[in-house]
């Protein structure tokens, strides 16, 4: 299988990925057949498009979010009863209106679909719904599991632009890392702005910036928040970023359909944006393709349908990327889905190529010859005598001349 690297804001590179290691340890093994192996299955009369879940830190409860109702279930018994407690989460009349008016299903689209659903802390959880195509963002009190309100009374809700999709059936993911919201999603009621976006907490949010370099018509899948990728040898650095996984179309093929591509992005977590160039914007973007095929036949799977991300479990292991890959091209090939495994170690490497740019008369990316500057775009290090908090830890300052290249060559080679 192999790995692609595309950096915007910094570069793209092409590599093959070696098979992640094989003394990874499962941490549950059941065999076919055991009667360990149980499926249990849990509905409730009357409640719809149960979209997202969240496992309390202790495991004891399982959060469900579904169409204008939140679930809260105790994991020793899911059957429906008393071991289950109940909150609706309905989208305003107006907005159903409103819905209605801007030619919206109004059996389908118009109720408030709860798609994020997240730790905030351990008295909170953070939810979002898309609230008859108007996006809102609330926050849920665990002693009692209900909707947190003012002192007067009325519900505390945010605008969830940018946080949380229009469309129920956008697919879209988010992560909470140490108050901040980490979100990948479409940022407009027309669904043709995909943004990658860092909001709440104190600082300023920060986004992708809008081009077709960037993100192409993405179809999130799942985020991971990882820290000390950068191996124990080096010296003690701001190493803490954000993955995202999802597939787009893609421009590194000439085909006569359009072809998607799988992708996985890191940003930084220390990263505020530029000053001048890349204002508000990331300026440690990168992403990568992931190639997964049948080793027979070079058949693709190119269509990332989900990750799992395996973390160290013992000294001396790596992070392992785990994906389900489908294709689009399934009625000329195998049917089915595969599962690939990227090591951290080749993600890592194949950042770290040269770089490419688009050819504005072929729309296709060639390896560009400039020098690749220093500091590079998108790299995680530090300068010795800087505060850890600031960019400058975290790839480069916010005034650094490889601003300019990183927003101009967005893609790199190997």
């Amino acid at each position: 299988m192999g790995l692609g690297t595309q950096a915007l804001c910094a570069a793209t590179l092409l590599l093959l990925l070696v098979a992640a290691s094989e003394e990874t340890v499962p941490r549950l093994t059941l065999r076919y057949g055991s009667p360990c192996r149980l499926l249990n299955y849990f509905e409730v009369p009357g409640i719809t498009n149960y979209t997202t879940m969240l496992l309390s830190p202790d495991g004891s409860v399982l959060y469900v979010g579904a169409r204008e109702m939140l679930l809260a279930l105790n994991t020793s018994a899911f059957s429906p009863g008393p071991q289950h407690r109940r909150l609706p989460w309905v989208a305003e009349e107006e907005k159903k209106r409103q819905c209605v008016f801007k030619g919206k299903d109004p059996q389908r689209d118009c109720f408030n679909y709860v798609k994020i659903l997240l730790q905030l802390n351990g008295t909170h959880l953070y939810t979002c719904g898309t609230s008859a195509f108007s996006p809102t963002c609330t926050y849920i009190n665990v002693a009692d599991f209900s909707l947190k309100r003012d002192p007067s009374g009325k519900l505390v809700l945010e605008d969830g632009k940018g946080r949380c999709p229009f469309d129920p059936e956008y697919r879209s993911t988010a992560i909470m890392v140490d108050g901040e919201l980490y979100t990948g999603t479409v940022s407009n009621f027309q669904g043709n702005e995909p943004t990658i976006l860092r909001s709440q907490g104190s600082r300023p949010a920060i986004k992708t910036e809008n081009s077709l370099n960037w993100l192409q018509d993405p179809v999130f899948v799942g985020s991971a928040y990882l820290r000390g990728s950068l191996p124990s040898s080096d010296p003690p650095r701001d190493d803490e970023q954000i993955y995202f996984f999802f597939s787009e179309s893609g421009k590194e093929f000439d085909f006569f359909e359009d072809t998607i591509v799988s992708r996985i992005a890191r940003v930084c977590k220390g990263d505020v944006g530029g000053e001048r160039v890349l204002q508000r914007r990331w300026t440690t973007f990168l992403k990568a393709q992931l190639l997964c095929s049948r080793p027979e036949d070079g058949f693709p799977f190119n269509i990332l349908q989900d990750m799992f991300v395996l973390t160290p479990g013992k000294p001396g292991t790596e992070t392992v990327f785990y994906g389900v890959f489908t294709s689009q091209w399934d009625g000329k090939g195998p049917r089915g889905a595969a599962v690939c495994a990227f090591s951290m170690s080749d993600v890592r490497e194949s950042f770290n190529g040269l770089y490419k740019e688009v050819n504005r008369e072929t729309q296709q990316w060639y390896t560009d010859t400039h020098p690749v500057p220093d500091p590079r775009p998108g790299a995680v290090r530090s300068w010795p005598g800087l505060p850890m908090s600031e960019l400058k830890s975290c790839g480069f300052g916010t005034s650094s001349p490889s601003l300019p290249f990183a927003l101009f060559y967005p893609m790199g080679s190997r």
